[in-house]
């Protein structure tokens, strides 16, 4: 019959007789990662939103988000770009509300 495991050696990390140290990062990793990292963030600068966004949910007819989605899909293949419905519906909501 099996015994139970020891729960102090497995929350150690290993046999409790058996103390690994712990790896450090020798100092010409640690030193040469910092302007490496620099390097890129500096050479790919992450574009700020034009303006807040927040999610509004709605229930729709079932017909209009098909047409909806039918009409996203042929405007991506007519013209080669990704055509989103949020798009779609941020464009005739522009249109509607400020006409």
């Amino acid at each position: 019959m099996k015994t139970k495991p020891n729960i102090d050696a497995f929350l150690d990390g290993g046999a409790t007789g058996e103390k690994l140290p712990k790896a450090t990062p020798a100092p010409e990793v640690a030193r040469d990662a910092a302007p490496a990292r620099a390097r890129s963030q500096a050479a790919a600068p992450t574009p700020m939103p034009s303006e807040f966004r927040k999610q509004m949910v709605m229930q729709l007819p079932v017909a209009l988000i098909n047409d909806l989605k039918r009409r996203a899909l042929e405007l991506s293949v007519s013209s080669g770009n990704r055509v989103t419905q949020q798009q779609l519906v941020e464009e005739a909501l522009r249109k509607y509300l400020y006409k």
